[in-house]
């Protein structure tokens, strides 16, 4: 039987559902970084990780994946 990823929970810190929903506001990395008081390669370490976490290759599948767990 085939594991659906999509569904599959992912655990998050409060800090990255924040930089998540900027990203999904269509927020840039300065922006984001300006927002949450930090630095805009803080942000671009935090962005690799969700990737790494939802185990996606780009900011569309990201998306997707955390509007179809309910994050977004």
């Amino acid at each position: 039987m085939e594991h659906d990823e999509a569904t599959s929970q992912i655990s998050l810190t409060d800090q990255e559902v924040a930089i998540l929903r900027l990203i999904a506001a269509g927020q840039s990395t300065k922006k984001i970084a300006d927002t949450m008081g930090l630095k805009p390669p803080t942000i671009k370490w935090y962005r690799k990780r969700l990737h790494k976490k939802f185990k996606v290759h780009n900011m569309a599948e990201l998306l997707t994946k955390a509007f179809a767990q309910g994050i977004l």
